[in-house]
């Protein structure tokens, strides 16, 4: 599908990953992968294009899944440099526990779990039957 490595690409920099010329292969097996477990989910032969941003996602966050257990993601600081900082009468508590993630790292990997697996009334919407 054209135009799906540029957008992963744009999807990945939008999460903080600048995408190298090494990375590409990567990026074109996982495209293909996605795409494929797309289709076996759903039952079609090609994408459809309300799919398009679901397939980008899906990829963007298993190539950032691989990265992250490969050791991959140097650029990262998953530790939060402070709990609650006060200056004056503004004050700014960063996410913790109380969320239901008691990392930065935990958020991170929360938000890769979502790009990977779309909700199933998204897929369920093109999904045909098989006989």
């Amino acid at each position: 599908m054209e135009g799906v490595y540029e957008a992963v690409v744009a999807r990945l920099s939008m999460l903080g990953y600048t995408v190298t010329d090494a990375d590409k292969a990567g990026l074109e097996y996982l495209i293909h992968k996605c795409e494929v477990d797309i289709l076996t989910n759903i039952n079609h032969r090609e994408l459809p294009k309300g799919l398009f941003y679901t397939l980008v996602d899906m990829v963007a966050g298993q190539f950032l899944f691989n990265k992250k257990a490969a050791g991959g993601l140097e650029g990262f600081d998953f530790d939060a440099p402070a709990k609650n900082i006060t200056e004056g009468d503004v004050s700014v508590t960063f996410a913790g526990a109380s969320d239901g993630f008691s990392s930065v790292e935990s958020r991170f990997d929360a938000l890769l779990d979502r790009l990977m697996h779309p909700p199933d009334s998204v897929l369920a919407a093109f999904r045909r039957l098989r006989w």
